[in-house]
């Protein structure tokens, strides 16, 4: 499953995103624990559409279950430009199962991506308190394993979570709905959160994909991120027509809600990666 996952699923987002870019720090790691251990695990839903106008049969609609734990994995302080730096080891998980079945993931189907990420820059806010916008969150070395692959040491300079590890990008215009929380209910209890909206365009001459996402922000769950949603619209057109002609033909939908906490956290790679 996961081999048409890899070349289709993750591709096919990529594909809708234009290109890779790393994730802005105030998405998904508002927050770091105190406590190393801590781990957050999403479950939810990852929905595809591709348009198929000349079908009698209509679109065709996939759907797929999803899981992404993220955890606090060790401690580690590392000199960086000359200065001391207190640093955490966080990792990211990935499960996709096909929609409606109980059974074991294949080889492929997970995704794992462990970071050491200096602790300082990690200040929960869209812009700090010189009012720059909090743009990428650095890391100071990572790994990644696909299925069961042997771990790669990543190239990345900055956090780069988009799109195997989640859709959600840098959002500029990313903004709060509201001054006041609202009650979040998960996984049977409730949670104050704030809701974040942004989006995203990226557009070429014949094709403009559209990243739009809510964000749910709580001080109640661990790394900050309570919930997430997601959709992502790719629209074609031919080189000679005007924009006013783009038409969809694909959509990705995915929401994500916090389904258990714990403290008990171990690496997928190992302490030695």
């Amino acid at each position: 499953m996961r081999a048409f996952l890899i070349g289709g699923l993750t591709l096919f987002a990529a594909s809708l995103g234009g290109f890779t870019t790393p994730a802005s720090a105030q998405v998904l790691i508002w927050s770091l624990p105190a406590e190393d251990g801590t781990w957050v695990r999403f479950e939810g839903t990852y929905k595809q559409t591709r348009s198929r106008p000349e079908s009698t049969a209509g679109d065709e609609e996939l759907e797929w279950r999803s899981e992404l734990t993220i955890s606090s994995v060790g401690r580690e302080s590392t000199t960086v430009d000359g200065k001391e730096l207190a640093c955490r080891w966080v990792e990211f998980k990935t499960l996709t199962k096909p929609g409606g079945l109980d059974k074991e993931p294949g080889p492929g189907d997970l995704y794992v991506y462990k970071v050491l990420i200096p602790e300082e820059r990690v200040i929960g806010k869209i812009v700090d308190d010189e009012t720059i916008p909090v743009t990428f969150l650095p890391i100071v070395k990572g790994f990644r394993r696909v299925g069961m692959r042997e771990p790669e040491p990543v190239q990345e300079k900055a956090l780069a979570v988009y799109p195997t590890v989640a859709l959600v990008t840098y959002y500029s215009n990313l903004q709060s709905e509201g001054d006041d929380p609202e009650e979040l209910q998960l996984a049977g209890n409730t949670v104050k959160a704030r809701l974040f909206k942004g989006s995203r365009i990226f557009k070429q001459s014949t094709t403009r994909s559209t990243n739009a996402a809510s964000l749910w922000r709580s001080d109640d769950v661990p790394f900050g991120l309570a919930r997430f949603q997601v959709s992502l619209t790719r629209e074609e057109k031919a080189l000679a027509a005007t924009s006013d002609e783009f038409r969809r033909a694909a959509l990705i939908e995915v929401d994500m809600a916090v389904a258990a906490v714990g403290t008990d956290a171990h690496s997928e790679l190992g302490d030695s990666k």
